[in-house]
């Protein structure tokens, strides 16, 4: 009885037993190994075993040794981006004090980090994405912006690019505020309100009074909490092209330093536009200098008045539109405007002049000084009867008895 429980049991065990797997795939091509050419993971060759293609190894129990091959991945590294050490990824360079140049060409896996170049001796710091040395930094002191006092936010950039702004100015001087990345602010922001004055003055207009438009071509933009920003649309003689979109711009716009609005004029009908001002909410225009900027082409001068201003106005009041064009036009326009920071700028000071008249201030541009600047006096005091002018001395408090005429 044991012995044939014993036997029973193996039976059940042979048949417990996994069958011996096969490889997935088969090939009836042995890979020539002179042709860079290698045999692959999971895979039957069928009728290979033969010296010939196991290195002429064909003697009973020999052993032929099957070396596995491999070759160097190559990373292409694209501007901002290195290899980190034991890494298969590519990442945003975002090691302080290094910036990643990039590399067309490639680098391998290593156990060292592959693309970071370190700052500029002086300049030991440096931001996310940093892709040139230009990105490095040192920070910056009351030295960097003159007339400053207190934190200085900002860093100074190696290749003398001062981005240092002041947080407060010394007695005599306030911040002015500098220009911000118009394109980051005006690509999220969400307007909510605008307004145009036409070129021509009998053409329709729209919340000039809310925004205190009186200039035709005039047209505003307003971003609540990002802004405002402000500009014109002229019409002119001059011819414009936009030449051919690509990557999202016209690289061969028509552009100008300076124009004429000629809407009077027979012909003028070729639409530009320019930003000149940027406004912070709750403070003062900041003036800007950008180009005029190729627009479209209408039909007539007439038309081009009607519709030019109301155009530039729409090319910013829809900032999540998906329309290439307008965005394209948008970027020409928000692109010749460079960022710039804030500085300490001289305040300026009214003076009431006793004992002289407005038209004597005003002959000599009298009425205000810049601080740390010329005091001008005025072209002449009043004639008192009995009484000779020594001269004028500062005060705090207004004069008691006034001299007037």
């Amino acid at each position: 009885m044991n012995k044939k429980l014993i036997l029973t049991s193996f039976v059940a065990l042979g048949f417990a037993c996994p069958a011996m797997a096969e490889p997935t795939n088969t090939s009836s091509t042995f890979p020539d190994a002179s042709q860079n050419q290698y045999m692959q993971e999971d895979t039957t060759y069928t009728g290979a075993a033969t010296s010939t293609n196991m290195a002429g190894v064909y003697q009973n129990n020999a052993t032929v040794y099957a070396n596995a091959k491999y070759h160097n991945v190559t990373y292409a590294l694209a501007a901002g981006k290195y290899l980190p050490a034991n890494s298969e990824t590519p990442i945003d360079c975002d090691q302080n004090g290094y910036f990643c140049a990039g590399d067309d060409n490639g680098v391998n896996y290593s156990s060292s980090a592959q693309g970071l170049t370190q700052c500029p001796t002086g300049y030991g710091n440096s931001g996310t994405g940093a892709a040139a040395n230009t990105d490095c930094y040192r920070t910056c002191t009351n030295n960097d912006v003159a007339h400053s006092t207190g934190t200085v936010n900002g860093g100074y950039y190696y290749g003398d690019n001062n981005q240092c702004e002041p947080t407060d100015c010394v007695n005599g001087w306030h911040v002015k505020s500098g220009t911000p990345d118009l394109m980051t602010l005006i690509s999220t922001s969400e307007q909510i309100g605008a307004g145009f004055k036409a070129n021509n003055p009998n053409a329709p207009a729209f919340n000039t009074s809310t925004y205190t438009l009186t200039q035709n071509g005039e047209f505003v933009v307003d971003y609540g909490n990002n802004g405002m920003v402000h500009g014109y649309g002229i019409c002119s003689t001059q011819n414009g092209s936009k030449g051919t979109m690509s990557n999202g711009t016209y690289p061969d716009i028509t552009t100008f330093d300076s124009l004429t609005d000629e809407w009077q004029q027979e012909g003028a009908r070729y639409c530009y536009c320019n930003l000149d001002s940027y406004t912070p909410n709750g403070g003062s225009a900041i003036a800007s200098s950008g180009v005029w900027v190729f627009i479209n082409e209408s039909s007539s001068s007439f038309d081009c008045a009607t519709y030019c201003a109301n155009t530039c106005e729409n090319i910013f009041y829809y900032p999540n539109t998906d329309n290439a064009d307008t965005l394209a036009l948008r970027a020409a326009l928000v692109g010749s405007i460079e960022p710039s920071p804030s500085t300490c700028e001289a305040n300026t000071i009214n003076i009431s002049w006793d004992g002289a008249t407005s038209t004597a201030v005003n002959a000599n541009n009298a009425g205000t000084v810049t601080y740390g600047g010329n005091i001008r006096t005025p072209q002449s005091a009043i004639h008192v009867p009995g009484k000779v002018f020594d001269g004028w001395e500062f005060s705090t408090t207004a004069p008691q008895n006034p001299v007037t005429e």
